[in-house]
C-alpha cells in the first residue's frame, strides 16, 4: 500500500483537477484504457466511483511502486495537456510537480539514497562567465541550459539526456585540448595497445574518468553520468532498444544536476587564474 501523506494527496488532487469527480481531460472510457495501460487491470473492475474517487482508491489500495508509476504518468499527461493546450506552467505548479516527480521518480525505479542526496543539492545561480578562459562556448552553455529546463518542463527526458551528454562532452573536450599534456599525461588516459587515443577520439566516458583523475571533477559526478556518458548510443533507435533504455523524469533531473555540478567544478578550477 502506497504512503501518501496528506499533503501529497493535495497536490496530485490540485494537479489532476478533481474536483467534481473527474480526473484531468479523461472521461470513464479513456482513464480505465490508461490505467489498464499502466497498471495491467481495470480499474472499474476492481473499484466503483467516479474517476476521482476510483484513482483515491488505488492510492489507498495498490503497492507504492505501482502508484508511483500511475502518479507518474498522470504527472507526464498533466505536462502535455498544458503543452498541447499552449498554457504557461505558473511557478507553483512547476514546484509542485517537480517535487512528486523526484518523490515518485524513487519510489518506482528504486533510487538509491545518494540518487536522492544528489537530486537534493541547491547549485544556487551558475554563473556561467566564471567558467575557465579556455572555454569559449559560454553563450551555447547558457542556451543549453534554459533549452535543458524547457524539455523538463514539458516532459522530454530523452532530450535531456541529449541536450546533457552533448554539452558536457564539448565543456571537457575543450578543457582537455586546452590541458593536453595533463590529459594525455594522466595515468587514467585511455590507451589502444599501450599508446593514449589521439584527443580529439575521447569518448565523454573517458573524459569523465580522465577529468576525476585529475581532480577536476567531483566523485558523485562521476558516479551519476551513467547514462549521459552513454548518450551517443542513444541517437539511434535500434540501439536504444536493444540497451531497452526508457529514460524517465528521473533520470533526466539527475543528468540536469551532472551538469549542473560540471559547471560548479569547472567554475572552481577557473577561480585562481581570475583572481578570486
Amino acid at each position: 500500500m502506497a504512503n501518501l501523506g496528506n499533503s501529497d494527496i493535495l497536490k496530485l488532487e490540485k494537479l489532476f483537477d478533481m474536483s467534481g469527480g473527474y480526473v484531468l481531460d479523461f472521461n470513464n472510457n479513456s482513464f480505465g484504457h490508461f490505467v489498464e495501460t499502466c497498471l495491467s487491470f481495470d480499474p472499474y473492475s476492481r473499484y466503483e466511483g467516479s474517476k476521482a474517487n476510483i484513482l483515491r482508491q488505488i492510492w489507498r489500495g495498490e503497492s507504492a511502486a505501482s502508484v508511483a508509476k500511475l502518479n507518474l504518468e498522470l504527472i507526464e499527461r498533466w505536462r502535455l495537456n498544458k503543452l498541447l493546450g499552449e498554457v504557461e506552467l505558473t511557478p507553483s505548479e512547476q514546484q509542485i510537480a517537480d517535487e512528486l516527480e523526484v518523490q515518485f521518480g524513487a519510489v518506482a525505479n528504486d533510487e538509491s539514497p545518494e540518487d536522492l542526496e544528489f537530486l537534493a543539492l541547491d547549485f544556487g545561480q551558475l554563473d556561467i562567465r566564471a567558467l575557465p578562459l579556455e572555454l569559449s562556448s559560454q553563450d551555447v552553455v547558457r542556451a543549453r541550459l534554459d533549452e535543458i529546463a524547457k524539455c523538463l518542463e514539458v516532459g522530454a527526458p530523452l532530450a535531456v539526456i541529449f541536450l546533457v551528454g552533448s554539452t558536457l562532452e564539448g565543456l571537457l573536450a575543450d578543457l582537455a585540448r586546452s590541458h593536453a599534456s595533463d590529459y594525455t599525461g594522466s595515468s587514467a588516459a585511455p590507451k589502444v595497445q599501450g599508446v593514449v587515443k589521439p584527443l580529439p577520439k575521447w569518448t565523454l566516458a573517458e573524459l569523465i574518468v580522465v577529468s576525476r583523475a585529475l581532480g577536476v571533477l567531483r566523485k558523485d559526478v562521476m558516479s551519476h553520468a551513467d547514462h549521459v556518458r552513454e548518450f551517443r548510443n542513444y541517437i539511434h533507435p535500434r540501439q536504444q532498444i536493444a540497451e531497452n533504455f526508457e529514460p524517465r523524469m528521473i533520470t533526466a533531473r539527475i543528468a540536469q544536476q551532472v551538469l549542473f555540478a560540471t559547471l560548479e567544478d569547472l567554475a572552481k578550477l577557473a577561480a585562481p587564474e581570475r583572481g578570486v
